[in-house]
């Protein structure tokens, strides 16, 4: 994987970052969307994407209702070397 698969638009890279700062929480949509001011399909495009490079975890609501959890990954390779990447960086 490369920077450029990971931060290929500044939406993108806000939502890892908003993410990264806080790794244990999960977020909604809709929190992601008033956070970030981005509209609700660029959030779903940047979200299934960082899901895809398995950044990203979506925890989808059993009711169908569109209330999914959406947290940071660090269960993966690449979501753990990001973070800790992310925390030397920020102490810099």
């Amino acid at each position: 994987m490369k920077l450029a698969d990971i931060f290929k638009t500044a939406t993108m890279a806000r939502v890892l970052d908003l993410l990264l700062e806080n790794p244990t929480l999960d977020y909604l949509q809709s929190d992601l969307r008033h956070r970030l001011n981005v509209d609700k399909a660029t959030v779903r495009t940047v979200v299934a994407r960082l899901q895809r490079l398995g950044l990203v975890a979506v925890d989808v609501n059993p009711a169908g209702v569109h209330l999914n959890a959406i947290m940071f990954n660090g269960e993966t390779d690449q979501s753990k070397a990001l973070l800790s990447f992310y925390r030397r960086i920020a102490r810099a």
